[in-house]
């Protein structure tokens, strides 16, 4: 079946509503224009050294290994600082996790590194492996003792070789592609020699503008990249998440891949434009002498604006990919495992497993934006089972609030919520509400009160509130960043706060990667400012973007196992990052109901599930537009997925089967059961 959906994309060609010059491309960032310079001049001298490691300084105590990078045509400029640490695997206890960290020394400016156990496990809960350092003739290698995985560091230029399997299984920085853009002072004196790429474009270091738009960079450049090749790589999967298909290196697409969490409606189809979330991470299905296949895995857990380019050019004996981000470290991953699944168990052990779901969440959900008020819902409700057509989950979107306040109820459409709740529970069945990151500015909102007498919402550059457009008009947006933010976050859901709760009324978190409506690319300025776990607002936005929606997502499960401690959490989340799939659920976003967006949802779902993220589903048949009768009797392919659900934008005719005429419901309770 998932071969015949395929045709009909192949055959039926790329859907495109989404006005896509609100989205900044790779060359229309300065830092991406910086890079593909710095490539091309790297590629035209091939004995052009940038890099190279000085092996007098290599140090290594238990399962760690540090040393100084140099800048081979400045010796002015501070070493970067490179550190190596083997892990074992926690399913098996073998080999096959190294983590590479390369950052600059006594920076201008902090770089920004994710709080140690919310994306990656913290160190102490990892299972440190042990290594042992051995010199050679220009380069030095350092081995598990554990077991046959090893990396091998070549001196100059700098090279990193990921050996497992008594066989290279990738290489990093061999083309020499490698560039760490350091923090300097507003009018520095220029380097020496090639250091990073400010050298080759000095334009837009410290401002740029987009769409009407400008970014002040007060910080100037920051950028870091690199390449990876995966040697006879006969697949590689990954870089959740896109609309294209599954095989990275069959799409032939004219850009990088974009990684920058944005609220893209109707989205384009095989394009490498960024979608709600982001998990860079590549599996790479290499080809033995033998016949048999290894598997290894590559993950770069950066959650500032991210590109990754992946050429797998028929005949060449490897695929190659170099990734770029805007700011930050290098804080890498590299897995090896026999297989797929081996390398998937190395990624959760870094970042975590995924809790168990309550069990009524692994089926149909049903949603519309939206139903009129109680009796619609409940009517709703009733029509299912005339029409006997299961469903689990009824959903309610932003109007069952008053006036777009989260954590309330619409005080005439939605008085009576327990009578709908009740109409549920009588069925067996779940509620399900929205809730968003924007909060209505309204002095009369104690959600709005407290976040504001607790400094916990976002600034601007200048350190003042930051005030944005959405859903309910002017908002302001948690910084969600700050563990303090968070911990308030969770008492809105104590049952004595938010009226008419349960234990098992769940939630949606929608518009969070955040969406600002008036904002660049309909999202945040680059240079607002976050809390962390700083003592003061420092960190910029541009720095966390990605990992907006995944803190939003953790702090709304965390609110639920607040209220009810003994009850499984059920969050659902469209912006996402890696290590989401331990707080709970993910779908696809505002897809079209459109043949191409069903076909398309297969490959997307199962990148997110080699992703790591296995809890993961689509609007069914599509969110927006008036679906065919036959999109509704085409329930089989729901079955297949963790979970479906089954919605309508506000111009579909009922977001329910009999909402597209009697035909549409004809054999379907058989096929859906």
């Amino acid at each position: 079946m998932w071969r015949a959906l395929i045709a009909i994309y192949i055959s039926t060609g790329s859907v495109d509503c989404v006005d896509r010059s609100k989205f900044r491309t790779f060359e229309q960032g300065s830092f991406g224009r910086r890079y593909r310079k710095y490539i091309n001049k790297v590629e035209g001298d091939a004995g052009l050294v940038v890099h190279k490691l000085d092996p007098s300084t290599i140090k290594s105590s238990g399962n760690k290994v540090q040393a100084s990078l140099l800048f081979a045509n400045d010796a002015s400029v501070k070493p970067l600082l490179l550190e190596l640490s083997f892990f074992l695997n926690d399913v098996d206890g073998s080999c096959g996790i190294v983590r590479a960290f390369v950052t600059e020394k006594d920076p201008l400016h902090p770089r920004f590194r994710l709080t140690p156990g919310d994306v990656v496990r913290k160190d102490e809960d990892l299972q440190p492996d042990q290594v042992a350092v051995t010199e050679g003739a220009g380069f030095t290698e350092i081995a598990s003792t554990r077991g046959a995985c090893k990396v091998k560091l070549q001196h100059s230029p700098f090279q990193l070789e990921f050996v497992a399997h008594g066989r290279v299984l990738q290489k990093l920085n061999s083309r020499r592609f490698l560039n760490f853009e350091r923090y300097r002072a507003k009018g520095a004196q220029a380097h020496a020699g090639l250091v990073d790429a400010t050298d080759l474009d000095p334009n837009n270091l410290f401002e740029e503008s987009f769409g009407g738009h400008t970014d002040s960079k007060p910080r100037g450049p920051a950028a870091v990249g690199v390449d990876v090749a995966f040697e006879d790589a006969v697949d590689v999967f990954g870089l959740a998440e896109h609309a294209v298909g599954l095989g990275l290196g069959e799409n032939r697409l004219p850009e990088p891949y974009r990684f920058f969490n944005l609220d893209v409606f109707e989205y384009a189809l095989d394009v490498p434009m960024a979608l709600y979330g982001a998990i860079p991470l590549v599996t790479a299905i290499h080809r033995e002498k033998s016949g048999e296949t290894v598997a290894s895995g590559f993950f770069f857990p950066n959650p500032s604006e991210g590109f990754v380019h992946v050429d797998a050019s028929k005949g060449s004996p490897q695929t190659e990919t170099w990734w770029l981000f805007e700011s930050g470290v290098m804080d890498m991953f590299f897995f090896a495992g026999p297989g797929p699944q081996e390398v998937l168990q190395r990624y959760h052990t870094v970042t975590g497993f995924p809790r168990m779901p309550p069990i009524s969440t692994l089926g149909k959900h049903q949603s519309r934006w939206n139903y009129v008020d109680v009796e619609d819902s409940i009517g709703v409700n009733r029509k299912f089972d005339q029409h006997d057509i299961p469903y689990d989950v009824l959903w309610l979107d932003i109007e069952h609030t008053d006036s777009k306040k989260y954590f309330t109820w619409h005080p005439s459409h939605f008085a009576q919520p327990d009578k709908l709740l009740a109409a549920l529970e009588a069925s067996k069945r779940k509620l399900v509400t929205i809730i968003d990151p924007h909060i209505k500015k309204d002095s009369g909102y104690d959600v709005y009160n407290k976040m504001k007498n607790h400094d916990f919402f976002t600034k601007t550059k200048d350190k003042q509130l930051y005030d944005g457009w959405c859903w309910p008009g002017t908002s302001s947006y948690p910084d969600f960043c700050n563990p303090e933010a968070r911990r308030l976050w969770t008492t809105f859901f104590k049952m004595d706060y938010y009226p008419h709760n349960r234990p098992d009324l769940y939630t949606w978190n929608d518009m969070n990667e955040p969406s600002v409506f008036n904002g660049p690319e309909v999202t945040m300025p680059r240079d607002n400012l976050h809390k962390c776990s700083e003592k003061d607002y420092e960190v910029e936005h541009r720095d966390v973007h990605n990992v907006y929606g995944f803190y939003h997502h953790m702090a709304t499960v965390e609110g639920q196992l607040v209220r009810a401690p003994n009850v499984r959490p059920f969050v659902l989340t469209r912006s996402f990052f890696a290590g989401s799939h331990k707080h709970g659920a993910i779908w696809t976003g505002d897809n079209m109901a459109k043949w191409e967006h069903l076909a398309i949802s297969v490959p997307m779902l199962v990148s997110l599930c080699l992703c790591g993220a296995s809890f993961v589903g689509a609007d069914v048949p599509g969110f927006f537009f008036d679906p065919e009768p036959e999109l509704f009797r085409r329930p089989t392919t729901e079955r297949e997925k963790p979970w479906a659900d089954g919605p309508t934008g506000s111009d579909s005719p009922g977001g329910t089967s009999w909402g597209s005429g009697t035909p549409s419901i004809e054999g379907m309770p058989t096929s859906s059961r």
